[in-house]
C-alpha cells in the first residue's frame, strides 16, 4: 500500500470538494473496517482519505415526528444498539447491527459502510431493504433520493456516480400492529453469514396479514427482496401454513452460489428456513403491540 494523504472534512460539502479533487486516487474512510483491505488491492492506488467520523450530520440518528428515523451514515453499529426508539421500533435492525463482528468492530463500523460495501452477506441490509429503507445521496448536483435496492448493482459494486456521497438511509415509519425479525445462520461466532434473512409484518385485529416484506442475503449477488411475498400473504392468518409458503417463496427467489463455506443447495434450503423464522418472529412482535411497531 503506497502512502497517502488523510483528510478530516468537518461538512458534506467540504468532503464532496475533497473527494472531486483526488479523483479516482480518493477514498471516503467511514468506520474503516473494510478499508484497509480495499486499499491493499486498488487501482489506481489509493492517495487521499477523506475521513467522514468529523461530520457531525452523519453521526445522527434523527427521529421523525411520524416516528420514522433516518441514520446518518457514519452511525455505528454500537449507537444502533443502545439507541431507544430503534430498540422500541426496529429490534431487528438492532439484532442485524449486534451481529457485526465483536464489540470493538461495532464500535467503529457503521450502518453507511456496511450497505456501501455492497457485500450480499452484510447484516444490515437485509434488514434495511425489508423495512424499506431509502438511500440519501449527496454530489455535485445536489442530493437525490432512491430505494435502496437500487444502491447496489452487484457484489461490492454501486450506482453511485463518481465522488456521490451516502449520507443517510431513511426508514418510514411503520403501521400500528406491525413487527419486524431478523435471522442469521454462520459457521461460528462471528463470521460472516451464510444465509440471513429478514422480514416485516402488519396485522389487522383479525392476525390478518395486511402487509408483508421480506429480504435475503448472502444468496444472490446482491441482497434480495423476495418479489410478490406482500400479494401472496396478503388476507392471510399469521398461522403455520402462511409460514410454511414463506419459506417457499423464500427458497425459489435465492439464487446461491456453491464455495468453501456452503454448497448452493443448502444456502437455498436454509434461506427458507431463515425466512420462515424472521416472519414468525416479525408476526409475533405484531402480535404483541396495540400501537406502533416492534
Amino acid at each position: 500500500m503506497d502512502d497517502f494523504t488523510y483528510h478530516a472534512p468537518a461538512t458534506v460539502a467540504e468532503a464532496l470538494a475533497l473527494r472531486a479533487e483526488g479523483g479516482g486516487a480518493a477514498r471516503y474512510l467511514a468506520g474503516g473496517s473494510d478499508l484497509l483491505l480495499a486499499m491493499q488491492r486498488a487501482e489506481p492506488p489509493v492517495a487521499r482519505v477523506i475521513d467522514l467520523k468529523g461530520i457531525a450530520a452523519l453521526r445522527e440518528i434523527r427521529v421523525a415526528a411520524d416516528g420514522g428515523v433516518a441514520l446518518g451514515a457514519a452511525v455505528t453499529m454500537a449507537a444502533i444498539e443502545r439507541h431507544a426508539h430503534l430498540l422500541a421500533h426496529y429490534p431487528a435492525l438492532v439484532a442485524a447491527a449486534a451481529a457485526v463482528g465483536g464489540p470493538p468492530i461495532r464500535n467503529r463500523a457503521t450502518v453507511g459502510g456496511n450497505v456501501c460495501n455492497a457485500s450480499p452477506a452484510a447484516d444490515t441490509s437485509p434488514v434495511l431493504l425489508a423495512l424499506g429503507a431509502r438511500a440519501v445521496i449527496a454530489g455535485g448536483g445536489g442530493e437525490r433520493e432512491l430505494p435502496l435496492a437500487e444502491l447496489w448493482s452487484g457484489p461490492g459494486r454501486l450506482t453511485l456516480l463518481d465522488g456521490e456521497l451516502l449520507t443517510a438511509v431513511r426508514l418510514p415509519a411503520l403501521p400500528p400492529r406491525t413487527g419486524c425479525g431478523f435471522q442469521r445462520l454462520t459457521r461460528a461466532a462471528m463470521d460472516i453469514a451464510l444465509v440471513s434473512a429478514a422480514a416485516v409484518c402488519t396485522l389487522d385485529r383479525g392476525d390478518r396479514i395486511t402487509a408483508a416484506a421480506c429480504a435475503l442475503g448472502a444468496v444472490a449477488p446482491t441482497v434480495l427482496a423476495v418479489a410478490g411475498l406482500g400479494a401472496a400473504l396478503a388476507g392471510s392468518r399469521a398461522d403455520a401454513g402462511t409460514l410454511a409458503r414463506v419459506e417457499h417463496l423464500a427458497a425459489a427467489a435465492a439464487r446461491p452460489i456453491d464455495d468453501h463455506r456452503a454448497s448452493a443447495a443448502y444456502r437455498r434450503e436454509m434461506a427458507g428456513v431463515m425466512a420462515r423464522r424472521a416472519m414468525a418472529e416479525a408476526c409475533d412482535r405484531a402480535r404483541a403491540t396495540s400501537g406502533g411497531a416492534a
